[in-house]
């Protein structure tokens, strides 16, 4: 793979260089965030390795930026800070998996490997339709008998997944998964929160044209439309 590195620690910068380029990887560098958003957006790479502190923007609002520009580069977030609520912002603005300093170099390729493979995986439809319930992929809206509901990126790919699997049941690790990343050391009860509001912005007010994601206790969850 083609890889960018934003980080502004020489010495973790250069050892991942090393450490990359000897599995096989080509890799280029960038050590602050204007740098690296430069970089990203310029295009040719497969996968960024975006450090949350960074001089010039910090890593979250080069993600947040290059998010808005439409930029669908892997970005997997290296992090010395483990406080749930970040890790979690970083998700919801549009981080494909996360990884806390200090990391093993082992954990860090299986995951750069999960990441590449699932961008390399069969697309679903541009469009999903599960009853009155519109998603598009492309401009990432969800629509409701034509109106909008408004969601969080991770409800958002957590619905996808639930609408690709349409009366079926989808278990926690793959909602997991499609949320967080492969790898990713998100608790149950994290994923219960994100589900739970789901639900509430998908049941609400319309029960003649119900939409409801059941819970299949020791299973996993599954989407119905009445």
């Amino acid at each position: 793979m083609n890889i960018l590195v934003i980080e502004d620690d020489q010495r973790i910068a250069g050892l991942l260089e090393r450490g990359l380029t000897e599995n096989g990887h080509s890799v280029a560098l960038a050590n602050n965030g204007w740098r690296g958003m430069e970089m990203i957006l310029g295009g040719g790479f497969d996968a960024a390795l975006l450090d949350i502190l960074l001089p010039g923007i910090d890593g979250l609002a080069v993600l947040e930026r290059v998010r808005l520009k439409r930029c669908k580069t892997a970005i997997l977030v290296l992090t010395a800070v483990d406080a749930v609520p970040k890790i979690l912002q970083a998700f919801d603005l549009g981080a494909d998996d996360y990884l806390v300093k200090p990391f093993l170099l082992e954990i860090l390729l299986a995951r750069l490997g999960a990441i590449s493979r699932r961008g390399q995986s069969n697309e679903a439809p541009p469009i999903l339709q599960v009853g009155v319930l519109t998603l598009d992929r492309s401009r990432r809206t969800v629509l409701r008998a034509g109106n909008p509901i408004h969601l969080t990126r991770k409800q958002f790919d957590l619905l996808e997944l639930l609408m690709r699997r349409h009366g079926l049941v989808t278990s926690r690790e793959d909602l997991i998964e499609a949320g967080w990343g492969y790898l990713a050391d998100v608790k149950g009860n994290t994923l219960d929160v994100y589900v739970h509001g789901l639900r509430a912005k998908l049941e609400a007010d319309n029960p003649a044209q119900p939409i409801m994601i059941r819970t299949i206790h020791g299973a996993g969850y599954m989407l119905e439309a009445g």
